[in-house]
């Protein structure tokens, strides 16, 4: 379970105040509002990116308020994906695993794991710049999702992909959810696309 308790955070000259939020365990939770609203600031201060000026952040029952974003176990996929333009694909969905020193076996099943999960064995091999938007998409949520994270923030993940992508990927991503079980919250503008996904809805 997440649970933020009258975060505030002051930015230059946007001000997010007063945010309380419970997010169930398991539970896919969208955050629906327009560009400016702050829900991109929001991911990451549960990301521990920003500190609030004020209030909480509690996850499983531990507050995280002041914890580094290495101690949170959250994975986070920005809209513009953010991979490593000078590492492979398999390099890319492991940076985090070898951060951790994990044993040559654990990293090996991970990774299997994983990209039969997402269908992008045949990538591993090649560079993000060679790849369409969606692969680039499945690159960047096979790296959050190796770490097995107790939360996966999505910034936006569709808004970068053509519609028919983006309805493909809309359905990948409900696969997925349904497979990891993993407490997710998806931002986004696209009301359509808020509803496909959500399992609740927060303006």
């Amino acid at each position: 379970m997440i649970r933020l308790i009258n975060l505030s955070k002051h930015l230059d000259d946007f001000t997010l105040s007063g945010v309380n939020l419970t997010v169930q365990d398991n539970e896919y939770f969208v955050i629906l509002g327009p560009t400016g609203a702050g829900k991109t600031v929001l991911l990451e201060i549960i990301a521990g990116m920003y500190l609030p000026e004020t209030g909480e952040i509690w996850i499983n029952g531990c507050n995280v308020t002041d914890k580094y974003p290495e101690e949170r176990n959250i994975g986070f996929v920005y809209q513009d994906y953010l991979l490593f333009p000078h590492l492979k694909v398999r390099d890319n969905i492991l940076f985090g695993l070898k951060i951790r020193k994990l044993s040559r076996h654990m990293i090996k099943s991970a990774l299997e794991e994983m990209v039969a999960l997402l269908g992008i064995e045949h990538l591993l091999d090649r560079y993000p710049t060679t790849l369409s938007g969606g692969e680039q998409q499945r690159v960047a949520l096979a790296r959050a999702l190796i770490t097995s994270p107790q939360v996966l923030l999505l910034d936006e993940p569709l808004s970068a992909l053509d519609p028919p992508t983006r309805e493909e990927f809309q359905a990948e991503l409900k696969r997925i959810h349904h497979h990891t079980k993993t407490t997710t919250i998806h931002i986004t503008h696209d009301f359509d696309e808020a509803l496909v996904l959500a399992d609740r809805i927060g303006i």
